[in-house]
C-alpha cells in the first residue's frame, strides 16, 4: 500500500511538472511555473513554490510553455504559438518550420489593450428672476470624444434658449434660440499627423439663421501632447452654406478654407483651460469670413461634478441683413464629467 501510494506521489508530480512552463538557467537551474510575460528583456514566471521571480533573458538558456502563448515582435505583429524550446538566440516555435529570433521578441504576453471609451460631459445652465426684470433660460450642452489606437471621433451638441417678460403687457418675449451641433472623425497618420472630415450645424433664431452647415476635410498636427498641455491646429477646405428665417433673403454658400487650432492645459489636476478657434475664409471672396473663438475654465467640484465658466465670440463678416457681426456669451454652467 505504501510502494502505490509513492508512486501515486510521484505520478502526481511528474503530471504537474509536465503541464507547467519551464526556464532553465545558465547555470543549469530549472524553475517551473507559468510564464506570466517577458518586456524590457526580462521574463517573470510565476512558481508554485516562489511566488513571482523575474529573470533576464540573458541568463536563461532554454524555455518551454506548456500551452500557446501571445508572442509579440518588435515590429508589433501580434502570434500565438507554444514555445517549444530555444536555440542560437531563437525561440522554436511549435508548428513553425523558422524560428522567432530573440532580438526581435518584443514581449511575450503583452497587456491587452483597453476598449476605446467615450469621454467627456454633460452641462446644464438655467435662470429664473421674477420682480423688476422677469427672466426664464435654460441651457444644456454635450461634449464626447472617444479615441481609439488608430482613430478619433468627436461629437458636441448645444441648445440655448431665454425669454424676458414685458412688464407692460406681461408676454414673453424671445432673446435667445440658439441649437447647433457637431461631429468630427480623425484618422492618425502617424504620431502626429492625422486626416480629419468635419461637420457642423447651427440654428440662431436671433442672428436670423435658419440653418448654418458646414462640412468639410483637412489635415491636422498636434504640436504638444502630455500629461499637461495638448496643443493642435488643422488645415483644409470646407464647403459653407447660410441660409435665413426672413422670407426673400437669398442663401449663401461657398467653398471655403478652414482654419482651426485647439490648446487645453492643466492648471491642476482639478483645473483646465480649453481654448479654440475655427476660422472660415472663402476662397470666393474674403470677405465672407466666419470664425468662432471659445474659452472655457473647466474645474472639478467632486470625482464627477464639473463647474465652467466659458466665453464665445461669433464673429460673421456678413452677417443676415440688418444684423450685427459679432455675438458675445458668457457661459456658466454646471455639469457631470464621464
Amino acid at each position: 500500500m505504501r510502494y502505490i501510494t509513492l508512486i501515486a506521489a510521484l505520478a502526481a508530480l511528474t503530471t504537474c511538472a509536465v503541464g507547467q512552463d519551464r526556464i532553465t538557467l545558465a547555470n543549469g537551474d530549472v524553475l517551473t511555473g507559468t510564464i506570466k510575460t517577458m518586456a524590457d528583456g526580462k521574463v517573470t514566471i510565476s512558481s508554485p513554490l516562489l511566488g513571482d521571480v523575474t529573470v533576464p533573458m540573458s541568463n536563461i538558456s532554454d524555455m518551454v510553455t506548456a500551452e500557446q502563448v501571445r508572442l509579440q515582435t518588435a515590429s508589433g505583429d501580434l502570434l500565438k504559438r507554444r514555445i517549444v524550446g530555444m536555440e542560437a538566440g531563437n525561440l522554436r516555435l511549435e508548428g513553425d518550420t523558422t524560428a522567432l529570433s530573440l532580438d526581435n521578441l518584443g514581449q511575450i504576453n503583452p497587456p491587452e489593450k483597453p476598449e476605446p471609451k467615450w469621454t467627456g460631459s454633460v452641462n446644464l445652465s438655467g435662470l429664473w428672476t421674477d420682480g423688476n426684470t422677469d427672466r426664464r433660460a435654460a441651457g444644456l450642452s454635450i461634449d464626447a470624444s472617444r479615441r481609439g489606437e488608430i482613430d478619433r471621433l468627436s461629437f458636441d451638441a448645444s441648445w440655448d434658449y431665454s425669454q424676458d417678460q414685458d412688464q407692460t403687457t406681461k408676454v414673453w418675449k424671445l432673446n435667445q434660440r440658439r441649437t447647433g451641433g457637431g461631429l468630427k472623425y480623425d484618422y492618425f497618420l502617424s504620431k502626429r499627423w492625422y486626416a480629419l472630415v468635419t461637420a457642423r450645424v447651427l440654428g440662431d433664431t436671433l442672428a436670423d439663421i435658419q440653418l448654418r452647415f458646414t462640412g468639410g476635410a483637412g489635415i491636422g498636427y498636434t504640436w504638444i501632447e502630455d500629461s499637461s498641455t495638448t496643443f493642435l491646429t488643422e488645415l483644409g477646405a470646407s464647403y459653407f452654406n447660410e441660409s435665413y428665417r426672413t422670407p426673400g433673403v437669398m442663401s449663401v454658400d461657398y467653398l471655403a478654407a478652414r482654419a482651426a487650432y485647439k490648446l487645453t492645459h492643466k492648471f491642476s489636476e482639478k483645473t483646465k483651460l480649453v481654448h479654440g478657434v475655427e476660422a472660415f475664409p472663402s476662397t470666393e471672396n474674403i470677405e465672407d469670413t466666419y470664425l468662432q473663438a471659445k474659452t472655457e475654465i473647466v474645474t472639478s467640484l467632486t470625482d464627477s461634478m464639473i463647474a465652467s465658466i466659458a466665453h464665445v465670440l461669433d464673429w460673421d463678416n456678413t452677417p443676415a441683413p440688418g444684423k450685427e457681426r459679432t455675438d458675445n456669451r458668457v457661459l456658466l454652467t454646471i455639469g457631470w464629467s464621464f
